[in-house]
């Protein structure tokens, strides 16, 4: 959903900006000037005749669906004050998003949106691409320099002189920082996310200390690193976690509840 946040607007904006000169340097400076002589057709890819057997993860989407919505729940309903609408269990409110989150981790500028329950994978996989491009980034780059010709198009004493290589420099500088920085925000932020599924409890709640009471109150047993992350990537194959247009299943249908069960509510 779109949300007119100044902050998150300028962050994305940002990021465009830099994945798109990160673009043209690896092409224009770094990829055409050192290996432009030797391309070459573009070889079969094996994965176009990729094919999965479904029947294969029947039993294991069967035991993802008793895990995801047959899970006791807890009865903390509550009533946000700032919203006035019922809240589930382990809900937040966004004062940017200005509704209640089912299992807010934080609000992130970087995708201009709250990270929860029925988005986490998304963001998982945000994060992962953004490392593997800025690895693939910096592998470019020391391979263009490695296999870089002085007598180039780009090189000190190519046709175009020294000014060219100077740009190149800067733009290799350039690159490298903003790849570095970049790599080692994701490598924190990844670290944060597996911790908080590993032990199914969010950045809010860590704060405000009621994962464990939540956990406590609805007696689930602990379970696997594996089983958690697939409560996050949806069952099947892991190579589908992935996959962007590989969605999770909706966890709502547990929370439903009748008009007798909302009788009692928290306010």
């Amino acid at each position: 959903m779109f949300k007119w946040d100044p902050c998150g607007l300028v962050c994305v904006c940002m990021i465009y900006f830099l994945i798109a000169y990160a673009d043209y340097v690896i092409l224009i400076w770094m990829l055409l000037p050192t290996f432009g002589h030797s391309v070459s057709k573009p070889a079969h890819n094996p994965n176009d005749e990729y094919t999965s057997d479904d029947d294969d993860e029947s039993d294991e989407e069967a035991a993802f669906r008793r895990d995801h919505f047959n899970r006791p729940s807890a009865t903390e309903w509550t009533m946000c004050t700032r919203c006035d609408s019922l809240r589930p269990p382990r809900a937040h409110h966004c004062r940017v998003c200005k509704r209640c989150i089912r299992k807010m981790d934080h609000h992130c500028p970087w995708v201009n949106n709250c990270v929860g329950e029925l988005n986490q994978k998304w963001f998982l996989q945000f994060i992962f691409y953004v490392g593997a491009s800025s690895i693939y980034s910096l592998f470019i780059l020391c391979l263009c320099w490695a296999y870089h010709d002085a007598y180039g198009t780009t090189g000190l004493k190519g046709p175009h002189g020294e000014n060219i290589y100077h740009a190149k420099v800067i733009h290799s500088v350039m690159l490298a920082m903003e790849s570095a920085l970049f790599g080692l925000f994701v490598l924190a932020v990844s670290c944060d996310q597996l911790g908080a599924i590993f032990t199914d409890e969010t950045a809010v709640e860590a704060c405000q200390r009621r994962g464990r009471n939540y956990l406590s109150s609805s007696r689930r047993p602990r379970n696997s690193k594996v089983a958690m992350l697939k409560q996050v990537c949806g069952p099947g194959p892991k190579i589908l976690w992935l996959v962007p247009c590989i969605t999770p299943q909706k966890a709502s249908p547990r929370y439903l509840r009748t008009h007798q069960q909302l009788a009692h509510f928290d306010v």
